[in-house]
């Protein structure tokens, strides 16, 4: 059993974070802060679900700059070479997602959900220069979520365990 006293000094020792700092941590997209659960990334990718991301168009667009800014700095350097150098040609080359094919494969992991992972295939496409996560997008996500248009989900890309955390955003009171 630890000494009362011992306990009392180390709590003594914690530091408090001002807002600032607190603020600049977030913009930078960095967590010092040791806790217990998985770090409050203030959801980088935001998105409203239109109706292509949850048809039967088997994938979820992600925009350009939100990949470039939030995903592609924080990517090992071998997933971005073989990210770029497996360009989709246009919005079909996904559709029939085998093993193999291109694209990168990342886990995602379902905060909502008890932390289930999911694995996906990140491509990029050459005609917009947009992302798509694709493969088991529909199964994983869509169907086992009741995904529908107009619901808003959130992405962000952990660097240290080289995954995205998803979360859908709660309904919008009426």
């Amino acid at each position: 059993m630890i000494n009362s006293v011992i306990t009392a000094e180390r709590l003594a020792s914690f530091r408090l974070y001002t807002s600032e700092e607190e603020e600049k941590e977030q913009r930078l997209g960095v967590c010092t802060k040791l806790g217990l659960q998985p770090y409050d990334p203030s959801w980088t990718i935001r998105k409203t679900l239109f109706a292509s991301d949850v048809d039967s168009s088997s994938r979820l667009l992600l925009r350009k700059d939100d990949v470039d800014n939030y995903v592609l700095p924080y990517m090992g350097k071998d997933d971005v070479e073989k990210l770029f150098g497996s360009i989709c040609k246009n919005d079909r080359d996904h559709a029939s997602d085998k093993e193999g094919e291109s694209g990168v494969k990342v886990k995602v992991v379902d905060l909502d959900t008890d932390l289930s992972e999911h694995q996906l295939v990140l491509k990029r496409w050459s005609s917009t220069g947009s992302f798509v996560l694709t493969s088991n997008w529909p199964k994983e996500f869509v169907i086992r979520r009741g995904l529908e248009k107009g619901d808003e989900i959130g992405l962000f890309w952990d660097k240290w365990n080289a995954c995205f955390w998803f979360k859908k955003a709660p309904p919008k009171p009426n």
